[in-house]
């Protein structure tokens, strides 16, 4: 049935048959599949049917190729959400306020649980981030986005949801290259208080100050994007 399919459909089939093997064999992350050789023998087709399939696989974060190893499972992975988000937002920066919208909602939806589930050791390793922020925003180096990415996922860490903490990472990247105002000590400053306020609320059990506080952190981004989509709505001059 396999030989008797070509172009799209042959390679859907295939595809099919990997993710099958996958789950059929219980294979994690890192586990060895058969090689392209073996795949086009089992299924009777040709190794660049194959190829194709296994490239169509690998775009999707489902499998990697190791150069003279062969072919394994990959960890699990938002890679190619990223990717279509990262080319979508270059034209679209209205998206992007959606983007950071859905990111706030989820962030505060999730801090009830927060407040009940962090522990001391948590807190002492925010207010450590914290005060390395502070002192590198002092001493003038504002390139402060890993350890503002770093505050975030140690905060909702807690909870142990890997899943969701892999979806932060896709904000995070989506809005790494996006250009924002030029950065003064005040503003930074102001940005790490803010996160500062955050964990204090956390601290007292209270989820709905936290919440407040964690939406200002957002605040500034929030309007450099407002004031973009409505400059890129606004008519051109002939």
């Amino acid at each position: 049935m396999v030989q008797k399919l070509r172009g799209p459909a042959l390679s859907h089939t295939i595809r099919n048959y990997i993710k099958s093997y996958i789950i059929k064999h219980k294979l994690r992350a890192g586990d060895p599949l058969p090689s392209e050789n073996q795949l086009a023998d089992d299924l009777g087709v040709g190794r660049s049917s194959v190829r194709e399939a296994v490239k169509a696989l690998q775009s999707l974060g489902i499998i990697e190729a190791r150069h003279g190893n062969g072919l394994f499972v990959r960890e699990w992975n938002l890679d190619p959400v990223l990717e279509t988000l990262e080319y979508g937002l270059e034209f679209n920066t209205k998206s992007l306020g959606e983007l950071l919208d859905i990111r706030m909602w989820l962030e505060s939806a999730v801090m009830d649980d927060v407040v009940q589930i962090i522990d001391p050791a948590t807190i002492a390793r925010l207010e450590d981030l914290l005060a390395t922020w502070e002192a590198q925003v002092r001493a003038g180096d504002f390139d402060d986005a890993a350890i503002d990415e770093d505050f975030h996922c140690t905060l909702y860490g807690s909870l142990g949801n890997e899943t969701m903490l892999k979806l932060f990472e896709v904000f995070w990247i989506a809005f790494e290259t996006f250009e924002q105002d030029p950065p003064t000590v005040e503003k930074k400053l102001d940005n790490v208080n803010r996160h500062r306020a955050v964990v204090e609320a956390v601290k007292r059990g209270d989820a709905e100050v936290a919440k407040q506080e964690l939406v200002g952190t957002y605040e500034g981004l929030r309007r450099i994007i407002k004031a973009r989509t409505a400059a890129s709505k606004a008519p051109q001059p002939q």
